[in-house]
């Protein structure tokens, strides 16, 4: 036998892991912006354009009462345990779920450096405390293209939180591509916190916002959860900016094989909701991309016709000076009106340049 070992394959190697179509899409689309060398941000940059570019994954915030099952999801969608769970409110501030070549963990400013979107957040103070992203090497269902952000576990009383919580949620929504609200059916569902946070994404995004019965397996008979989907129906209805027509709120909870229930389970609708925005995603950034190269392009159309428009302006005013110098030198001995015709030409030519510059 020969001394060398056969190496063993590692699963879902990055290297050789194949790629969607969509994901190829999107960073591919994330490359022509960021190019170093001739990037669109760049040659926008140079042109005293600002522009974003686009992000290589959807946005999805998860947001509800606490032990409302956000992290449990998400331990479910990733197939991985990244987020504790629990009674206990375990998740206090933002946490980034996103995938990557290995497993690390970021925190404050470095998960902004990682989402530059998310800049707008450094205004409420004590959040960039609160922040932290864990990358995970998984490529479960659509993981790859998709980063959960889980929020604070919201309840009524006297919970203070080390920031403007309420605030910092809607800005997250407003960026996010996706807002899942979970309501626990075991007496948190109706959190006046919750409701008022979600009453104030619906007037800014109301197209992000999707509603579920978590942990709908533990609300008792089917009676009992008509029961509490009523009570949500009803309280949402009573505020003005949530009672909109086609409100749909979808029964969920995680599967468990050794614990069998009648109750109907919709989370693979969740899954497809995700792939349907990732779809939407991809067209969106390409329309972005053709918007932005026409607004690069006229830019330069502009600054084009604008400098012959300078050169020949400069070429006119540099011919009456000319005229003016061939007049003043006819003169035998040219007079203090003359000279200051000329020299006031010339304050006119030097002023006109500037206002140009």
């Amino acid at each position: 036998m020969s001394g060398s070992r056969k190496t063993r394959s590692v699963a879902n190697a990055p290297d050789t892991a194949l790629s969607s179509p969509s994901e190829r899409i999107l960073r591919d689309c994330h490359s022509l912006y960021v190019d170093q060398d001739k990037g669109l941000v760049k040659i926008a940059s140079s042109l005293g354009l600002r522009l974003l570019p686009p992000r290589k994954k959807i946005i999805v915030m998860i947001m509800g009462n606490h032990s409302a099952g956000k992290s449990s999801f998400i331990n479910w969608y990733v197939e991985e345990h990244i987020q504790k769970t629990g009674v206990a409110i375990e998740t206090q501030g933002f946490t980034f779920i996103t995938s990557g070549r290995k497993r690390e963990s970021l925190t404050g400013n470095a998960t902004l450096h990682l989402y530059p979107h998310f800049r707008p957040l450094l205004e409420f103070k004590g959040v960039t405390d609160y922040l932290c992203a864990e990358i995970s090497t998984s490529k479960q269902k659509k993981f790859s293209l998709v980063t959960f952000v889980d929020t604070p576990g919201l309840v009524d009383g006297d919970m203070v939180y080390p920031f403007d919580v309420n605030s910092a949620i809607t800005s997250f929504g407003e960026q996010a591509d996706l807002i899942f609200v979970f309501f626990d059916p075991m007496g948190q569902a109706l959190c006046k916190r919750t409701l008022n946070i979600v009453e104030k994404l619906s007037e800014k995004c109301g197209d992000k916002l999707r509603f579920y019965l978590s942990k709908a397996d533990e609300a008792g008979r089917e009676t009992d959860r008509q029961r509490v989907m009523m009570q949500i129906v009803q309280e949402l209805c009573r505020r003005p900016g949530l009672n909109k027509c086609g409100f749909e709120m979808p029964t969920i909870y995680i599967p468990n094989p050794q614990k069998q229930s009648r109750c109907v389970n919709q989370i693979d609708e969740v899954c497809e909701t995700i792939e349907k925005t990732i779809n939407q995603a991809v067209q969106k950034t390409l329309d972005q991309l053709e918007k932005d190269c026409d607004l690069i392009t006229s830019t330069i159309s502009n600054k084009l016709a604008q400098d012959r428009s300078d050169s020949s302006i400069d070429t006119d005013m540099l011919h009456v000076i000319s005229c003016l110098l061939r007049v003043l030198s006819a003169l035998e001995s040219p007079n203090l009106l003359a000279v200051h015709l000329y020299r006031d030409y010339i304050l006119y030519f030097l002023h006109y340049k500037a206002l140009l510059k």
